[in-house]
């Protein structure tokens, strides 16, 4: 059942006693999308999200993330250097629940925007940097998963030796992930708190800064390279080494290989999750597709020595290549003090990156319409038109695929 946006002003009003809504904007598109949403507002322009789940899964996802955000307490929000939205109310509705959430302005990122200059590389890897730098505790004291190193290495084999048996994926990408993680100098991180499910889709940007991220669903205690794998083969190098510069001197570490490997280690297996995806729902559609995406992401690293996942056995394996600038000669090391962003300059690995799918296929969520209640001096980020402000979010819970509004 998909409702109208009046019909989620009026939830709003009930979920919050006193709000008299003056203006109101969908989100959601078409009629099967795991949830309507839409942005209302009153006169003295405070806004909110309200949230309606289309289904019981899609209200256990809701529950999710509103226990996560409970645990981001107020003393654990001031650490951050962005916004996280909180529950404003709610309301109940035949058997499920309507969610409204405080108000995050902002644009959702463009991967695009992420280069080796301005101070949008840096403000995430700042952004990450400070997420992953919260004291553990309160992950532990709401409940909220805890994975150690060796379960983490382990889901991982499953999942390849899952992606294995379809006998549909390229031997030199099996090799090569199987290699890794048969690298026990991979696996021995530190685990910290996470988001999860982070992406390009759940991050808020204005004039070149993080605002807010969206989608807490998934938050737990795991390994950190998990909230930077979106950015391997989908940003640009410059992009990536910027944003991982920024996040080494964020953490202070002198150096991220092994983070930067598995990282992009569970960036390919979206593609094997694709692919199961499809074996499991015995579509041939999405089956091809993902083989396709896999032949290319073996196309793409085969043979280049900057993208691989583990130490070479022998001195001889390891391709004499250009040392990067600045006299760096790996750039997977990132040291803290070090303020000249290393860049690479193989073309290896210089082809279109790889379209890395989630698991689940969702419906495309988007703006209809937007709230156009800005002051008229109020300055528009840099490269987006004013209407652009309101926007939604597509997220990964679990390894499948949501579609959410920010």
């Amino acid at each position: 059942m998909t409702r109208s946006p009046l019909t989620l002003a009026a939830l709003a009003t009930s979920a919050i006693p006193g709000l008299e809504v003056s203006q109101v904007a969908r989100h959601t598109a078409g009629t099967t999308g795991d949830y309507d949403s839409a942005v209302v507002a009153d006169d003295a322009g405070r806004r909110f999200i309200i949230r309606m789940p289309n289904s019981p899964a899609a209200f256990r996802r809701l529950e999710d993330e509103l226990k996560a955000l409970s645990a981001l307490s107020a003393g654990i929000r001031t650490r951050l250097p962005f916004q996280v939205p909180a529950e404003a109310g709610h309301v109940d509705v035949d058997g499920l629940s309507a969610i409204v959430y405080t108000f995050i302005p902002g644009t959702l990122l463009d991967i695009a925007a992420i280069t080796g200059e301005g101070p949008l590389a840096t403000s995430i890897g700042e952004a990450l940097g400070a997420l992953h730098e919260l004291p553990t505790g309160f992950i532990d004291d709401y409940a909220l998963p805890h994975e150690h190193p060796g379960q983490v290495r382990e889901r991982t084999r499953r999942l390849v030796a899952r992606a294995d048996v379809t006998r549909r994926v390229p031997r030199e990408l099996l090799d090569r992930w199987y290699a890794a993680i048969d690298d026990d100098d991979l696996w021995g991180f530190e685990p910290t708190v996470v988001h999860g499910s982070l992406d390009d889709q759940s991050i808020l940007v204005a004039e070149g800064r993080v605002t807010g991220l969206l989608d807490w669903g998934a938050l737990r205690i795991a390994d950190p390279a998990m909230d930077l794998s979106w950015l391997m083969h989908a940003a640009s190098e410059a992009g990536t080494d910027a944003v991982l510069a920024a996040y080494a001197r964020a953490r202070e570490t002198g150096t991220l290989k092994t983070l930067r490997r598995r990282a992009t280690l569970y960036a390919e297996l979206q593609a094997a999750r694709w692919l199961l995806h499809g074996v499991d729902a015995d579509d041939e559609t999405i089956t091809k597709d993902a083989e396709r995406m896999l032949a290319e992401l073996a196309a793409v690293v085969t043979g280049s020595w900057r993208m691989r996942l583990t130490e070479p056995v022998f001195d001889a394996e390891q391709a004499e290549e250009p040392a990067a600038p600045g006299g760096i000669s790996d750039p997977d090391d990132f040291m803290a003090d070090d303020d000249e962003v290393p860049v690479r300059t193989d073309t290896a690995a210089a082809t279109e990156p790889v379209e890395i799918l989630a698991e689940t296929e969702v419906d495309e969520v988007v703006v209809a319409e937007v709230i156009d209640d800005e002051p008229a001096d109020a300055t528009p980020a840099a490269g987006r038109d004013d209407e652009d402000e309101e926007t939604a979010t597509v997220v990964e819970d679990e390894g499948a695929t949501r579609a959410q509004s920010s």
